[in-house]
């Protein structure tokens, strides 16, 4: 005979799978947005000048950011970086994505099993001796990404480019792929 109410009974549960949805809701990361970075080494978009029309432009994402979307908004921000200083097209001189991964390891479960031993009779009758086999869990290694980041060299210009295959219109660029929002 239960003497609690079952709403009593319930409450832990409930308690528990409440637990479990938060922690489950905080552990999943959705993709870098295209932000700028607050501060050196954040995620999101940032430039330093290194001429009057050359800058290095970095898109850095965290681990959900595959590698094209982390290059499309390095190519966005310099695409509009270009357009707000005064240019009209920009050239890639140079290219570069890393990703950061780091090791995780993990140890299965161990194991205990009786260990046989030869089995003796005598006069008195059989024996078969045991004792403790310990097996230690199984241990694995794998490479997990960590963050990606895209970084671009890039060369502003006016007017025609004297090698238009090699350039990118800013305007349309920026067109093509701003995030649709």
């Amino acid at each position: 005979m239960n003497i609690l109410p079952d709403y009593i009974l319930l409450k832990p549960t409930l308690t528990l799978c409440m637990i479990c949805l938060c922690l489950f809701g905080c552990s999943s990361v959705t993709p870098t947005q295209y932000q700028a970075a607050m501060q050196n080494g954040d995620e999101g978009y940032s430039h330093f000048q290194l001429s009057e029309n050359q800058y290095r432009v970095v898109f850095k994402g965290n681990k959900n950011t595959d590698e094209e979307e982390a290059t499309n908004f390095a190519l966005l921000h310099a695409a509009e970086l270009t357009s707000a200083n005064g240019y009209n097209w920009f050239t890639i001189v140079d290219s570069d994505t890393d990703i950061e991964t780091k090791d995780v390891t993990r140890v299965g479960p161990s194991t205990t099993k009786p260990m046989q031993g030869e089995t003796t009779c005598g006069l008195l009758g059989c024996a078969t001796p045991s004792s403790p086999n310990y097996a230690g869990g199984e241990v694995t290694t794998k490479q997990v990404k960590e963050n990606i980041m895209s970084s671009l060299l890039i060369t502003m210009g006016k007017g025609e480019p004297k090698t238009p295959l090699t350039v990118f219109d800013a305007q349309k660029l920026a067109q093509n792929l701003r995030p649709a929002h």
